[in-house]
């Protein structure tokens, strides 16, 4: 089950929380890391090193990592969320406020939804930025929201930490077995998203979303669906339908 799990790191900005991620990953039996590019890694290091400012913090990165470099340089690095989201099944993002909407796991429930889910393919825990977190619009890429319970006097984790924190219920949760049924072939991110898209331009055309917030409905929609937890035949078909309805309507022409 573990090596269907993809810890998904977007923009960190400290090259040693990125190390010592991957150290936690280690500890933890998890190999997949994935990380979202911030825009100080593009161009060249604020230190005045040669190379490539990624190729930097990749560099002091592993020296916090130690024992777990191996995981930084096969970490897949993307341009957005979105992208790093593509081929999975199923994702839960982070974050420790609440978020309209949406009722949290707990980092024990979370554990178990992953040993369920990742049966059926790839699934992902998404770590926001260290200062800001995950935005909402970042959240809504993430059927699931955990919280990890902490003080009410200080409910910030460190990035690190709050990875150690889940990457122990998920090895938890796989050292315990099979509980329950896995999804039968759940629908990829990638699908699913442009289902979204094209849904979202019909409802669009047809003026039913507020043009002053669109995105407030499809969040709704997007909760819908996933509860529904679809297949992916099932989104391919809801697909297929939004396309005729496109080419019936000439939406977009």
């Amino acid at each position: 089950m573990l090596e269907n799990v993809i810890v998904v790191l977007h923009r960190p900005s400290s090259a040693e929380n990125l190390g010592a991620v991957a150290r936690v990953l280690k500890n933890f039996g998890l190999a997949r890391l994935s990380v979202v590019e911030p825009p100080a890694w593009s161009g060249r290091p604020r230190s005045g090193r040669p190379g490539s400012a990624r190729a930097d913090v990749m560099r002091r990165a592993r020296r916090t990592a130690r024992h777990a470099a191996d995981l930084l340089s096969a970490a897949e690095v993307h341009r957005d969320l979105a992208s790093a989201l593509a081929e999975t099944t199923w994702s839960c993002g982070t974050s420790s406020r609440r978020v309209a909407g949406r009722e949290p796991l707990s980092p024990l429930e979370l554990g178990s939804e992953l040993e369920r889910r990742s049966r059926g393919g790839p699934v992902a825990i998404v770590l926001g930025e260290e200062r800001r977190g995950l935005s909402d619009a970042e959240l809504e890429l993430c059927p699931a929201v955990c919280t990890i319970p902490t003080s009410a006097t200080y409910d910030s984790m460190n990035l690190a930490q709050a990875a150690a924190v889940l990457c122990y219920e998920a090895s938890r949760a796989a050292a315990g077995g099979p509980r329950g049924g896995a999804p039968r072939e759940p629908a990829r991110h990638r699908t699913v998203e442009a289902l979204w898209g094209r849904v979202a331009a019909l409802l669009d055309a047809a003026g039913y979303l507020n043009p002053q917030n669109p995105r407030a409905i499809l969040a709704e929609w997007r909760r819908l669906l996933g509860r529904a937890e679809p297949t992916q035949r099932e989104v391919e078909l809801l697909l297929a339908a939004a396309r005729a309805l496109e080419r019936r309507l000439r939406v977009g022409s």
